[in-house]
């Protein structure tokens, strides 16, 4: 018998198979009910209380292995600033990536950090970062190592490009000269002939910065109490690299931006938006640390983001 392109064969026998083996005489000549689209109305109905979202978001977090600091608002600045200063010097931080962000300028985590003896990166579009225009975020990522370049993030620097050989690299050299300016990367030959320049080189000078940051500062729109998830629109400020490129995530938010279901946040991000030019030009929802596990369920912890995570709820 010849099967035609896109037939189905051998259908009802296959349905039977799997309802034999639930236990069932026949398949069900009637299909099931579906009376809700999307989430049901009394779940929708649902309210908490400020105290209980934070509960929710903090037993979440933790249960991920995170871990969360609720402060009063007249406290935050002292008590943030101190347990910033206990986990850059336990897990040893050298330098941090810090979002633009006028809560965290207000907070001074800057003079905490550096009266720790931490560097302070902040994503600026003056260190380099690119065009930034509209919406879009200046740090593309992809799959040279963390990170690829497109043509936003390669700016025009005015900074002299230095030629270094690759077989004569070592990290003491690009962390010396990184700062300086772009930094050009390119293979040599046998024959003594040059390749072109590798992606690594034509990355931001900021994205070259971040990426040696051990530690990322960010401070997220909104929060998900019940799945502790952060939302993170990306623009020119917040660039999605601080979040994604560092090994340790230090997210801190108001209590009022905590809300109690996914689709809550979604409605607020949709709010007011006409068309696709008014939307960040990426939506990042972080929940705990990065966790990957290959076709064998071996779990790891920090492949594809950071594999530590702090929270900070101001009340």
């Amino acid at each position: 018998m010849s099967i035609k392109s896109g037939q189905i064969h051998g259908r009802d026998s296959f349905i039977a198979n799997i309802s034999s083996r639930l236990g069932r005489k026949s398949p069900d000549a009637v299909a099931p009910e579906h009376p809700f689209r999307g989430a049901p109305e009394f779940y929708k109905e649902i309210e908490r209380t400020t105290e209980e979202k934070i509960q929710l978001f903090t037993d979440n977090w933790t249960a991920l292995t995170g871990k969360v600091l609720v402060v009063e608002a007249r406290e935050a600045e002292e008590q943030i600033g101190a347990w910033l200063q206990q986990i850059v010097e336990e897990l040893q931080v050298k330098r941090v990536s810090r979002w633009e962000h006028a809560g965290l300028i207000g907070l001074n985590v800057d003079g905490a950090l550096t009266a720790a003896g931490v560097e302070v990166v902040p994503w600026t579009l003056d260190s380099g970062a690119g065009d930034g225009g509209g919406a879009a975020c200046p740090d593309s990522l992809g799959s040279i190592g963390a990170v690829k370049t497109d043509s936003r993030a390669v700016t025009d620097q005015a900074d002299e490009v230095k030629p270094i050989e690759a077989d004569s690299v070592n990290p003491s050299d690009l962390e010396a000269t990184a700062d300086s300016g772009p930094i050009e990367l390119s293979a040599v030959h046998a024959d003594g002939q040059s390749s072109a320049p590798s992606n690594w080189s034509q990355r931001s000078r900021l994205l070259q910065r971040t990426e040696r940051c051990e530690l990322g500062i960010i401070w997220p729109d909104y929060a998900v109490a019940n799945t502790s998830t952060l939302v993170l629109q990306c623009s020119p400020e917040h660039g999605r690299s601080v979040s994604l490129l560092t090994d340790i995530l230090f997210a801190v938010f108001r209590a009022d931006q905590l809300v109690t279901r996914m689709g809550e946040a979604f409605k607020q991000v949709t709010n007011g938006k006409l068309d696709a030019s008014q939307y960040a030009s990426s939506l990042n929802l972080i929940t705990g640390p990065s966790r990957s596990a290959d076709i064998e369920n071996d779990l790891t912890i920090g492949i594809h983001g950071p594999g530590k995570v702090y929270a900070v709820i101001i009340k």
